[in-house]
This record gives structure tokens, C-alpha cells and sequence, in this order.
């Protein structure tokens, strides 16, 4: 355990040739505003250690080593590990390779637990005791810092194996494609306002969604300045229901059920005041709803290429929900079907194709796609006691004369 920043110099020093490095933390977010980091565990040269943010006041020289561009940063689902790197340094890492996504590519199931591809792929079952632990207790057990340390302890030869691997199916480049895309959406999430990710906010007209979004900002100030989760401020569901009540007269908002809460009730008045001056805004600023009108055959023609990509990638080897959720698969056939109401001057400025159309997967999946929703390619049960029961096959190979209600026509 390294508790000092002489200690942890000389460790730095010791691999500041490694260009391979493995990295994790464990940290608590049940009730701060960011997840608080209680413990880094880190694996340069096959050399284990774990690093204690807690005795060491200044980190910076770690991160600084853990950024440089000439390192590889070896994770596993790095959404966190990623967040604290930015936050330290405002930057990245320049080459990251996360196992989870990488895996996927592999035909291993996506997202895949640490504790399951070190099984899969090394034969090796790792303890879990320590799941639910306390990790800013002090001092930690030895019980604790084993399991911390198991979490580095595989990641560099399981790096190894799959960029065999990957390399062997040409698809490292896909890999590295996906991760990066991964990466970018973390910090675009981590730098970016997220108000119209409320829940129920799906509902709320113009002058309501400038409310909540007023809400949103004076939660999370708030919850930033106190250090707490932003949603024990105020709820949800709540910020939705004031939007959607558009009054600042507190004995209206009085009569909303939550609103009597204690918590909320020594915030009330900067509550009022937020609503007021939101309902101060001119419509012309306020911001609009997301026009999004559902064709009643998108849902069909949703579940149907679903499961003609699943189909697809089981026989391919790659996890079918890395290659498309059915939200990449809903926003691809928005744009077919031309459900979006957009204006030629909005639509100039929304060139992005849709995820499932671009990049390694409109390589991988789109003439597949393509295919499927034009009719060249049809679904035929080739046998139905198989793990792959359907087969989808050029429609010219399906005999139609076997088919009542066809040869009738």
C-alpha cells in the first residue's frame, strides 16, 4: 500500500519506461455529488500496487504519469476510472483499451463483468466478498486489498489476449474505434449540461421545459456546493411536476404531495424564485420539445432487424448489443422512414448519421440492414429446436409454393 507521495515517487520513477499500464479504483457514490475515489489500484510492469488518496495530498504526479502519450491505460467498463482522470487533469489518455468493449468484438457477451472474462478467458475464478465494502474504512483489511489488487491483477495478459485475437479477425481498428467513441461520449457527458435527461421530462411543453431546466441548474449548484446527490435535493419527478404546474404562488405549490418534505421545505423559497424567473423568460428563449413522432411501423420493423442483426452477429462472433440497442436501431429508422418533421435549415445542421450507419458498424451490419428492410433478405425458421432457430435468407431461396395463402394468390 502505497501512503506517501516519497513512496509513491519511487514507484513512479521505477516504471516511468512502462508502456503498458493496468488501472482501476474503488470509490463510494451513494451520498456525495461525484463518486468519492477511496482507493487506485494500478499495474505497471506486472508490479501490483495500490495507491491510498486519502494519505496523499497531492496526486498530481500520478495522474501526470498516467496520461503520458506513450502509455497504454488497460480497464475494464471505465466510465468513473475515466472521470477521475479528466477531473485531475482536464485531459485523457491518449491510448485506452477497455477489455469490456474490446471483448464484445470477440463474440463474448457486452457489457461482460470483470469477474466473468478473467473466468472465460484465464480460467480463474475471483473472490467476491468484498463487493458491498466499506472502501473508505481505514485501515483497509488484507482480505480488502486482495480483492482490490485481483482487480489489476489480470488486465494486462487479458489485454494481450484479445488484441491477439482482435488482430488475428482484423478488428483491433474496430475496437479501438468503439473505445474511443466511448471515451468521448464520458467526458461530452461530464462537460455537458444534462438537464433534458430527466426522467418524465419526455412530456413537458416549451415554457415547461425551461422550468425544469432552471430546476436542473439550481439542484445541481446546489448539490455541487453541499456535496451531495443532486436527487435528495429535489426529486425527479418533483422538478417535473413543478414544470408542469408553471406557478411560483407557494400556496399552489404547497398542495404538490413531496413538496411538504422537510428537505425541501428550508429550500422552498429559492425554489419560488427559480420558477418565477423562468416564467420571466421570453417563448422566443425558451427551449423547444423534441419533436420526435413515432410511424406506427417503426416498432414492428424495430423488433424484426433487432433480431435479423442478432442473428447476424451470433453467426459472426460479435455481442449483438455492442453492434446496436434498439435505440440505435430506433434513431436509423427514424431517419428511413422520414419521421422527423425538420425545417431545410434544421436539417442542414443535422448531418450526423445515425450510430448504426456510420463507422466499424456501418461496415459490419448496414447492408445487412439494408437488405433486411428492403425485402431481399427474408426470415425462414430453418429449425426450430436450434439455438438459432431463424435464418435469414436472399428471398429468392424461399420456396413459396409450400406456402397455402401464396400459391392461392
Amino acid at each position: 500500500m502505497i501512503q506517501n507521495s516519497e513512496t509513491l515517487q519511487q514507484y513512479l520513477t521505477a516504471h516511468h519506461e512502462c508502456r503498458l499500464v493496468g488501472f482501476d479504483t474503488e470509490f463510494v457514490s451513494e451520498d456525495t455529488y461525484r463518486p468519492e475515489l477511496s482507493l487506485i489500484q494500478i499495474n505497471a510492469d506486472d508490479e501490483i500496487a495500490l495507491i491510498d488518496p486519502y494519505s496523499i495530498e497531492d496526486l498530481s504526479p500520478f495522474w501526470n504519469w498516467l496520461v503520458d502519450d506513450n502509455r497504454t491505460v488497460v480497464v475494464h467498463a471505465c466510465r468513473e476510472e475515466l472521470r477521475f482522470i479528466y477531473q485531475a487533469t482536464k485531459r485523457v489518455p491518449h491510448d485506452l483499451f477497455d477489455i469490456q468493449i474490446a471483448a464484445g468484438f470477440l463474440g463474448i457477451e457486452y457489457p461482460a463483468s470483470y469477474g466473468n472474462l478473467v473466468n472465460r478467458l484465464s480460467g480463474v475464478s475471483l473472490q467476491k466478498g468484498e463487493t458491498r465494502t466499506n472502501w473508505r474504512h481505514r485501515p483497509l483489511t488484507e482480505g480488502q486489498c486482495s480483492y482490490a489488487a485481483q482487480d489489476v491483477e489480470f488486465l494486462l495478459s487479458i489485454y494481450r489476449l484479445i488484441s491477439d485475437r482482435l488482430s488475428s479477425l482484423g478488428r483491433f481498428d474496430w475496437a479501438i474505434e468503439e473505445i474511443q467513441r466511448q471515451q468521448n461520449h464520458i467526458i461530452e457527458q461530464e462537460t455537458t449540461p444534462r438537464w433534458r435527461n430527466l426522467s418524465g421530462i419526455g412530456s413537458l411543453q416549451s415554457r415547461e421545459l425551461e422550468i425544469a431546466r432552471q430546476l436542473w441548474h439550481w439542484r445541481d449548484d446546489l448539490a455541487r456546493t453541499e456535496n451531495r446527490p443532486p436527487r435528495r435535493i429535489l426529486r425527479d419527478d418533483l422538478i417535473c411536476e413543478l414544470s408542469q404546474r408553471k406557478s411560483a404562488k407557494r400556496d399552489q405549490v404547497k398542495m404538490i404531495r413531496g413538496v411538504q418534505h422537510r428537505r425541501i421545505q428550508k429550500h422552498l423559497d429559492d425554489i419560488l424564485q427559480v420558477i418565477a424567473d423562468a416564467l420571466n423568460v421570453p417563448d422566443s428563449d425558451c427551449p423547444q420539445r423534441n419533436k420526435n413522432k413515432k410511424p406506427p411501423q417503426r416498432s414492428t420493423l424495430a423488433q424484426f432487424t433487432y433480431t435479423a442483426i442478432s442473428d447476424y452477429c451470433q453467426r459472426n462472433h460479435m455481442a449483438p448489443n455492442l453492434v446496436a440497442t434498439m435505440s440505435d436501431i430506433r434513431e436509423y429508422l427514424d431517419q428511413q422512414l422520414g419521421s422527423r418533421r425538420r425545417s431545410k435549415k434544421t436539417y442542414a445542421h443535422k448531418k450526423r448519421q445515425p450510430l448504426m450507419a456510420s463507422g466499424w458498424r456501418g461496415e459490419f451490419i448496414l447492408q445487412l440492414v439494408e437488405d433486411v428492410l428492403s425485402g431481399k433478405l427474408v426470415a425462414h425458421v430453418a429449425n426450430p429446436t436450434s439455438d438459432q432457430p431463424l435464418s435469414f435468407v436472399p428471398h429468392s431461396a424461399i420456396d413459396l409454393s409450400s406456402n397455402p395463402d401464396k400459391s392461392s394468390q
